[in-house]
């Protein structure tokens, strides 16, 4: 897979993630709705993590059984 790859697929993400910025996504359901394996879906994060636009939270933070959310950053800059 090449970054032109990974551009576009984080670009795919980046579109599902805006459709409700209010949302906290399970990373089951972001594979399940945009039809990526775990590799694309990783990539794809990354790629938008390393630009800052999205956010991470675990839950369940005192428990073996954590479940990974994300969700779209909003940076303002002045």
């Amino acid at each position: 897979m090449d970054k032109h790859i990974i551009r576009e697929n984080a670009g795919k993400l980046w579109r599902l993630l805006s459709t409700d910025v209010h949302r906290k996504w399970n990373l089951q359901e972001v594979k399940e709705l945009t039809g990526f394996n775990d590799l694309e879906v990783a990539s794809a994060i990354g790629w938008l993590a390393r630009e800052d636009k999205i956010q991470f939270e675990l839950e369940h933070h005192d428990t073996k059984d954590k479940n990974a959310l994300l969700y779209l950053m909003l940076n303002v800059y002045f």
